[in-house]
């Protein structure tokens, strides 16, 4: 199918603004996408990316009402707020999306050749093994290690990373002008991340496409985009080629969006945040003191010595020979690709998983061949903080409530109870008023603040961290890891902090091990590792997360 050349620009947003039930969205949004390049839409959640790529799709929530200017695409016009006469939306053929989610993308029902074939008669006719047979050609140019399997497979028997990949296959099916992807790796770890998003950068450019990154990371937008467009509240504030943006900020958003990463080197604290920025008066941040790790005579809350675990039915152990040490006060960060290991190691801490062999021992007591009382004493010990806070919390229970259960767990007075639950919403950062509402009624960022408050309504020693901030904004992300460093400091307690994000971890934590295939492969200060990495798994991490290997 040969390439529209009836314009330059692919896909051109000309003066949009949008209402959803009356609320404005997008605001007189002028913007371009060429071909050739790739276009990044940058913004904290909410800001108005993905209701763009929408608005390009004619794919917008009921109640949603184009209020001023058109969208053209390839020449054509899509929308008009005038009611001018407009072209049906080439969704699947000339423009395409990969979306976000692949697993809620994709129909679980259906092999995954079948829905790929399926994209491509539909669009382009013809018999159903030519279909299969283009299907096959676009899972080896997605480099999918195996076209032949992936065909026959269901979703749920690929990987996070090899769905994505079908996905993007899906979006090339029909070879198309136009090519958006709205956060196509943000669920991925940081190693799949940059590798599928070095992968769609060079079928964008091996097919000539005009490519639109919808992200909120910044150094994705350095390292996969020539143009960017930054969107605070709907409103483009600034935009440009990709290197004036990012080395000349003008606009305060912009330039709180940069300072929100964490340095790559140095631990001082806390991080800036967006509202350091937003002020009248300009930024007013001011870093207030460089952390320091507890001395080499500060005593282990936890020691872990050749923890070895089998899951039934698997030959291959999900953690073998692991040992490490957590000192109290300290911080550890466990990193490492997704299957590596992680989240069986916490597992195994809690007391929800017993090992095969080896010893976990936290404070004084025996996690694993001790009494059952240790066991429980454990759990009211550690305290543990999930990936995901909407998944995390019962959308049907007032935050209240959720606490409450808790603290009434672990022998909290009936009178008690609303003196320590507004305690918690102090701690976190939150209004005792947080208390009646439902998690619905939160950002992701006060929603991951609920669910460190539940973590430390049984007042716990360690804090187990497992992906805490890898679905947050950068914004959301320094404002809850500038949290964990106030708790920290003030409960005393220790952070086991699991992640693929070997750049936050080497800012949050003191030391650092690295693991792959459940077993430890490096292990050292967090500096050291993250400045000389030596293993090639340690090299990966540390580049994807934006580090330079001499």
């Amino acid at each position: 199918m040969a390439h529209s050349e009836a314009n330059p620009d692919a896909l051109l947003w000309d003066g949009v603004s949008l209402e959803i039930g009356g609320h404005s969205v997008l605001r007189q949004v002028q913007l371009t996408a060429k071909r050739g390049e790739a276009l990044a839409l940058v913004g904290e959640s909410g800001s108005g990316k993905t209701m763009c790529c929408m608005a390009a799709l004619g794919l917008l929530p009921e109640g949603s009402v184009l209020t001023a200017g058109r969208i053209v695409g390839l020449g054509q016009v899509w929308s008009d707020s005038t009611g001018g006469h407009t072209q049906p939306v080439p969704r699947g053929s000339l423009i395409s999306m990969v979306f976000q989610e692949p697993m809620t993308s994709l129909n679980p029902t259906l092999h995954c050749g079948s829905q790929l074939a399926e994209v491509i008669r539909r669009h382009q006719g013809g018999q159903r093994d030519a279909a299969h047979q283009k299907a096959r050609a676009l899972l080896e140019e997605v480099q999918l290690s195996d076209p032949a399997r992936a065909m026959r497979a269901f979703p749920h028997e690929l990987s996070g990373g090899q769905k994505q990949r079908v996905l993007i296959a899906m979006a090339l099916a029909n070879d198309p002008d136009i090519l958006l992807a709205d956060e196509p790796t943000t669920a991925l770890d940081s190693t799949l991340r940059a590798e599928l998003l070095g992968l769609l950068r060079s079928l964008q450019l091996k097919r000539g496409l005009a490519m639109v990154l919808v992200t909120h990371d910044m150094d994705v937008v350095e390292k996969h985009a020539d143009q960017v467009a930054v969107l605070y509240r709907g409103e483009v504030v600034e935009k440009g080629a990709v290197r004036d943006v990012l080395s000349a900020p003008s606009h305060p958003y912009t330039q709180g969006l940069l300072a929100c990463r964490v340095p790559q080197s140095g631990r001082p604290t806390p991080l800036p945040v967006l509202a350091d920025f937003m002020t009248p008066s300009g930024p007013t941040f001011a870093p207030k003191q460089i952390r320091t790790a507890p001395t080499a005579e500060t005593p282990d809350l936890l020691v872990i010595e050749r923890a070895t675990k089998t899951y039934p039915g698997q030959k291959t152990p999900a953690i073998e020979n692991v040992s490490l040490r957590l000192p109290k006060g300290g911080s550890l960060g466990v990193v490492g690709g997704s299957g590596c290991g992680k989240t069986t190691l916490a597992r195994a801490i809690l007391g929800l998983h017993q090992i095969d062999s080896g010893t976990i021992k936290l404070g004084d007591k025996m996690v694993h061949g001790g009494q059952h009382n240790d066991i429980q004493h454990i759990r009211a010990t550690v305290g543990l903080v999930f990936q995901d806070p909407r998944a995390a919390l019962n959308p049907a229970l007032r935050v209240g409530r959720m606490l409450g259960e808790v603290l009434t767990r672990w022998g909290t007075p009936k009178q008690q109870l609303q003196q320590d639950m507004e305690g918690l919403m102090e701690a976190v950062g939150l209004d005792r008023s947080a208390l009646d509402k439902k998690p619905d009624g939160f950002s992701g960022g006060q929603r991951q603040r609920i669910v460190i408050a539940r973590a430390l309504a049984a007042n716990p020693d360690l804090l187990i961290c497992d992906e805490a901030v890898a679905a947050l904004d950068v914004s959301v992300q320094a404002q809850v890891l500038n949290l964990l460093i106030e708790l920290q400091e003030k409960r005393g307690l220790s952070l086991l902090f699991i992640s693929h994000d070997l750049g936050v971890v080497r800012y949050l934590c003191d030391r650092t091990v690295v693991m792959d295939k459940g077993q430890i492969v490096e292990e050292g200060t967090s500096d050291a590792i993250w400045s000389t990495p030596h293993h090639s798994v340690t090299r990966r991490l540390q580049a994807a997360g934006g580090g330079a290997i001499d």
